[in-house]
Parts: structure tokens; sequence; C-alpha cells
């Protein structure tokens, strides 16, 4: 069989907690050592560092992903892992990719020597993932029961991200006083019945305090997200099941809790079906010239006229993390016709990809594999050969034309690629084609300044109502842009 030329080492690491990325280093020295001996080309290096690849992991692997997509691409002829549990530890995935292995015809090795060609080498190679995977389960078998015992013992779980009222770093043992007032004075403010989250939202953010994690000015939602956290109620839970009360200071009572519960129940409406999705194509991109934060678009009725607009909502967290200025609005039409005239010079003025040479002459190599063929099986019959010698020398001569041929009809593929028509995409205005054109404003525009043009105007904005900054310049206005 011909020596891979395009080789992708895959290298992972299930925890990394100094970030040094020593365990993948070791790995890639090992595996580009047996690379060498083989005589095999590296393509590329798939790192995944502080990734797990258990059945108990919900994380994707980015890198492995597009390593197999590589490998159905036929841009990759063979993979080298250091071991098979650092490719996976899923007897599912495992099996999968042996069956990706025998479609596409890409060679596999590890630096422990396992081997996919023969039926006995993959049956081991099976046996050794089961394996991996019932350590994975042991472990997390282990883990659960222990956490389990630590919440029966009012212990909540120390990690994720730092709820408001309790103290940085403290594990949520300790409360910060200060938050803590707020959030009763929230508390007692909600069920008198006469404020709305809204009210704390402006009470909190008066009082100077600021949100944990990314530090900007209190709204709605992130109130009633305060409110909803069990941890603020010191309520204890594993695997969203009620074990008990937690034994560390917190905010309010379980019996408060469960009352500001109801009054947020009663305050919510249900949102509609599909209500989470954009409905208008440069939703995201409009930004306040003023305060930076990002608008909305609704439609509004003024007068009898209903029409689209988009304004700087006062309940809006700007770039300098204050709540939005709500000083300018705007009619979104003119924007918008504005903004695709631009997105369609952009588009015309790009120019198609070429496609690539081909990277190696498999016809050849393939002719001779099936002269070979013919040559034994001439040999066969004339009974030069015993049924064993030829039966077992056809079984690795197929292997090796089946692999060939994966590779050439991969390079087939390649070539017969043509870049995406991505004008003719986005002059498709129908409304299932929101997303794509969205994607292609993306790929154009990074955001828009808006600015206020004033009241009571009757003729056309100026083009410098508007501010474009393209994708990977953030300095060009849009003026300047479209000439």
């Amino acid at each position: 069989m011909a020596k891979p030329k395009h080789v992708a080492i895959y290298v992972r690491i299930s925890k990394d907690r100094k970030g040094q990325e020593l365990g993948i280093q070791r790995q890639e020295k090992a595996c580009r050592e047996l690379c060498e001996r083989l005589g095999w080309g590296i393509y590329r290096v798939y790192p995944e560092n502080d990734v797990s690849a258990s059945t108990t992991s919900k994380r994707k692997r980015p890198a492995y992903t597009e390593m197999m997509r590589d490998a159905r691409d036929g841009l990759i002829d063979g993979i080298v892992v250091y071991s098979i549990d650092r490719l996976t530890r899923r007897i599912t995935e495992l099996t999968n990719f042996l069956e990706e292995q025998k479609e596409h015809g890409f060679a596999f090795a590890t630096t422990e020597g396992e081997d996919t060609s023969s039926a006995n080498g993959r049956m081991i190679l099976t046996i050794k993932g089961a394996v991996a995977q019932q350590e994975t389960e042991r472990m997390s078998e282990r883990i659960n029961s222990s956490l389990l015992q630590r919440r029966e013992k009012g212990k909540p779980h120390a990690g994720g991200p730092r709820v408001f009222g309790f103290e940085p770093g403290s594990n949520f043992q300790r409360v910060v006083p200060k938050e803590v007032e707020l959030i009763r004075r929230g508390y007692e403010m909600l069920m008198g019945g006469e404020k709305t989250p809204g009210d704390v939202a402006r009470l909190w953010t008066e009082a100077g305090a600021r949100t944990s994690g990314a530090a900007t000015a209190w709204t709605i939602q992130k109130v009633k997200r305060v409110y909803r956290s069990e941890r603020v109620g010191g309520i204890v839970t594993y695997k969203g099941q009620d074990i008990g009360d937690s034994v560390y200071p917190h905010p309010l009572t379980r019996e408060e809790w469960e009352n500001i519960q109801t009054v947020l129940d009663e305050r919510a409406t249900p949102a509609a079906q599909g209500s989470g999705k954009r409905k208008h194509l440069y939703s995201g991109f409009l930004k306040c010239g003023t305060c930076q934060s990002t608008m909305r678009v609704q439609w509004a009725t003024v007068q009898g006229r209903t029409f689209r607009r988009t304004l700087c909502h006062s309940g809006q967290v700007g770039k300098d993390g204050q709540l939005g200025c709500g000083k300018v609005s705007r009619s979104y039409s003119w924007i918008e016709e504005r903004l695709d005239e631009l997105v369609e010079a952009a588009l015309r003025k790009r120019q198609p990809q070429a496609q690539a040479a081909p990277t190696e002459d498999l016809a050849g190599a393939i002719s001779v594999l099936e002269e070979r063929i013919r040559g034994l099986r001439g040999r066969w019959k004339d009974g030069q050969m015993e049924d064993e010698d030829y039966f077992d020398s056809l079984k690795h001569l197929r292997a090796e034309l089946q692999a060939l041929r994966a590779r050439e009809a991969a390079q087939a593929v390649r070539q017969s690629r043509t870049t995406a028509d991505a004008l003719t995409v986005w002059l498709d205005k129908n409304e299932e084609n929101l997303e794509r054109r969205r994607a292609i404003v993306a790929s154009v525009i990074e955001e828009v300044a808006v600015f206020s043009v004033g009241r009571g105007r009757r003729k056309p904005p100026e083009i410098t109502s508007i501010k474009v900054t393209p994708v990977g310049d953030e300095n060009e206005s849009a003026q300047s842009w479209d000439a």
C-alpha cells in the first residue's frame, strides 16, 4: 500500500489545569517520531487541549470534527494518534471512526501499535475502546456518588459563575452584605405588588451595583435571573432535584425564595413560538451612534401608519456597561435599502476562487495494481498458485486498490467543487433564506453605527447618518467604503 503523504496528527488531553499544553506536546512529539519511522508525510496537527472525549462529556470537539471532515474530503490520507483513548472513549464513536476509515480508505496508526488492516486488529482495537469507555463510566459513578454525599450534607456545588450576593472566590460560602441588602430591598419591593423588576434594576444601578461577570448595568432580565437562582434561597440541588438547604449563609430564606418565584411567575407571559429567531436582516448589526448599545428593530404604528423602526432602548446595555441612552429612533426601511446596496456592491467585487491543482496522480498506481491482480488471477487459473496463497494475496491487493480509488474519488470531488455563488443567495429575499443572508452580511459588515437625524424631517437622511464598519476595518465610514 502506498505510504500516506498527508497525515493528520490528532492530540487531546482531558484536563489541563495549568494551561501549559504539556500533555498534547508530548503526544505530538511521539506521533511525529512514529510518522518519521513509517515514512509518512505530515499534513497538519489537530490539537484539542482540556477537552474530554468521554460518554459523560457534552462538549463538542471541533478539531476532531474538522479532521474527520478533511478525511472525508480527501485532504488527508492518514491519521496518527498517541493511543486509542486519545482518539475517543466512546465505543459508538470508535465504531463510526472505523466505518469512516473503511469507506474513505485513509491509513491509521497509534504509537502503541494498533492495527486496523485485519479483522483481529479491529477486534482488539474495539476491545480497548470498550475498556476506555468503562473506565470513564466508573470514574463518573464515583464522582457522582461523592457529589451527592456533599449535597446531602448541605454543601452546594462550588463551581459556576458568581451569583450576585455572594463573595467572589468563596465557592458560595460567604455573602457580600451590601449586595444582600439590595437583594432584600428588591424582594420587599416586589412583594409589595406596586414595584416591578424594572424598578429593582434602577434601584440597584443607582446604588452603584453592577452585574457579576461583565460588570454592566442592571436590566429586567438580569434582576429576574438573580431571584430565579436557587443559590439565593439557599436551596441545594443535584441534577435538578431539590436535596435540602445550604449550611452556608444566603440572601433569602427558602420560603422567601418560593414567594418571589410566585410573583415572577404571575408577571411572566409565554413567548410566542419562534420569537427567539431574528426577524429582520440587520438586527444585531445596528449600534446606537451615541452610546454604542445594540439597537432594536420592531414594528410601530403612528397615526394609523405601520412601519418598521430601529431604536436605542433605555433598557439595553451599551459597551461601557451603562444602559442605552434612548436618543436615537430611525425608520428601518431606509437603512436596510442603503445597507443592501453596500453588501451587493461588495459581493460583486469578489472574484471566484481558482480551483486547486491536483496534489497527486493516482491513475498510474491504480493501473499497476489492476495489472497485478489480473496477473495473479491468471497464475491461479493456470494452477501455479494454491488457493490459500491466491486469496490471501488478492485480499491485500484489493484493499490497497480500494484505498487508492477512494483517494482518487475524493480528489475528483475537490476538483469539481466551485465557490458558492453568494450573490445568487443574497438576491433571494424569501423569508426562508433570511439566516443565509444574515451570514453573508456578517462576512461583509462588522457593525453599523446609526445617528439621530432629528424630528419632523421631510427629505431622505444623509448617507453620513450611518457609519458602516466593514469586516476587517474598524475605522472606515460607509460613504468612503461605498465609493
